[in-house]
């Protein structure tokens, strides 16, 4: 799982460094394996090959159908009609799907399981272009994992033509050699389907290394859930690519070194570590020349069904 797991963050970095439009959807989903309804949404970069292809990279969630809470990353291949500046357009689109999905092993809810695999994901679209760089999408999705349950969605949203980030936006981004230090704060959420939460913290030290590429080491606390209470050091490589004037879109992806310390109702403690991959999304305001203020959101993926997510606010300043 690791190794293929390595493809993920490339895969979707690709698509943010060179992201051309940006865009959110949210709708109703159907899963096909409990025949339950439930809302969907998806979150995407993509960047147009030529006037008739395009390639994706995509945050997708299925939803909260019953023992079967199932979201993950993909990357689409699409082809459609030629961008108006005003007017309608027409899209397909076919990709790999890396899919997390939280289950369940014996029926009950307190038995649940973190389950990862690859899939397909299919995809139809029908945008209408505004003047001013602005869309608005219908999309219907279909998501094949192969026996963990298909599932076809309906979702509607609103996407954004970045184009080319003019020089002098650029320059007022961090150049080679700036450094950042981010003080954050927010919370960590298990991936059951109690979706148990504790406070999260972290403070995170950057490096740039060119105006679209950083690496940071971020020291992580996300504290304590039930008799569980898990720290570490996370190390990511990110891609950036300037949104506005003052914003920064980001996607970083690394290994999480971590500790996780049971406190046993007998007074007894155990503690075992793990290295593991984390995958981050985030996004960057420039508040003032040397302030910067940012959020972000993280998936830890394990191999014993401990998988969290982490929704961070932090302010920082370069020095």
């Amino acid at each position: 799982m690791r190794i293929k797991l390595v493809a993920l963050p490339v895969m979707l970095a690709c698509g943010l460094a060179a992201a051309q439009d940006t865009s959110l959807l949210a709708g109703a989903l159907n899963n096909n394996k409990v025949h339950e309804r439930s809302f969907a949404a998806e979150l995407g970069f993509s960047q147009r090959m030529n006037e008739y292809t395009s390639v994706s990279a995509e945050y997708y969630n299925e939803g909260h159908p019953s023992r079967h809470h199932r979201d993950g990353f993909t990357s689409q291949l699409w082809l459609h009609t030629a961008r108006p500046e005003q007017g309608a357009s027409f899209g397909i689109a076919a990709g790999p799907y890396y899919y997390f999905d939280t289950t369940t092993g014996l029926g009950a809810a307190s038995d649940y399981r973190n389950l990862h695999g690859w899939g397909s994901l299919f995809s139809a679209s029908a945008k209408w272009h505004f003047e001013k760089r602005s869309y608005m999408e219908l999309r219907l999705n279909h998501a094949s994992t192969h026996g963990e349950g298909d599932s076809n969605s309906v979702l509607v949203g609103l996407g954004y033509e970045l184009k080319n980030v003019p020089d002098r936006v650029r320059e007022k981004t961090e150049a080679k050699g700036d450094r950042l230090l981010i003080v954050q704060a927010g919370q960590a959420i298990v991936n059951s389907f109690e979706s148990e939460r504790a406070r999260a913290y972290g403070v995170e030290y950057r490096d740039t290394v060119t105006q679209n590429m950083e690496w940071s080491v971020t020291a992580l606390n996300e504290g304590r859930i039930g008799l569980v209470q898990r720290k570490g050091v996370a190390a990511q490589v990110w891609l950036l690519r300037p949104f506005t004037d003052r914003t920064v879109l980001e996607l970083g992806g690394g290994g999480y070194a971590m500790r996780d310390r049971v406190n046993r109702s007998d007074a007894t403690e155990e503690s075992k570590n793990h290295l593991v991959p984390i995958v981050t999304i985030g996004m960057r305001y420039r508040l003032t020349p040397d302030w910067r203020a940012q959020l972000s959101f993280s998936r830890v993926v394990t191999d014993y069904h401990r998988d969290s997510d982490i929704l961070l606010v932090g302010v920082g300043k370069v020095f």
